[in-house]
């Protein structure tokens, strides 16, 4: 039996009454300010809970195995999970060039990290310069 009206319409593709410049003035100035001591504490916040979470995770196999297995590691998988995206997110952003002002900031600290999760930062870092709709951020 087929009908003419489809399990799941397509959402609307009007353009939007706003441009992505819109979008940027009305972003306070300050947020767009980089500031390469407050990029070290959150990429420092992210080593300390990746260290805690790692060392927390040797007591794991002192406790029953049922626990070990069915909740503790799986939890630890998660945790660590997250808080190491959080640092690929730092790592990609040196990328972009907002972690510091300094471009030799971003590609040290890029490097190191995006290499500490075996995830290459300078083929990544140049096709992310290409900007097709550059134009837009006008």
């Amino acid at each position: 039996m087929a009908t003419d009206t489809p399990v799941c319409p397509r959402p609307p593709v009007d353009k939007p009454n706003f441009t992505i410049g819109t979008l940027r003035k009305a972003i306070p100035a300050h947020c767009f300010q980089r500031n390469t001591l407050r990029s070290f504490s959150y990429l420092a916040a992210d080593l300390v809970a990746v260290t805690a979470l790692y060392y927390a995770s040797t007591f794991i196999d002192s406790l029953p195995l049922w626990l070990a297995w069915s909740v503790l590691w799986p939890l630890y998988w998660f945790c660590q999970g997250a808080v190491c995206t959080g640092i690929w997110v730092i790592s990609h952003e040196c990328g972009h060039g907002a972690f510091s002002e300094h471009g030799w900031i971003n590609d040290m600290v890029g490097f190191i990290t995006h290499s500490c999760l075996l995830v290459p930062y300078f083929s990544v870092s140049v096709c992310g310069t290409y900007r097709p709709n550059k134009h837009l951020l006008q």
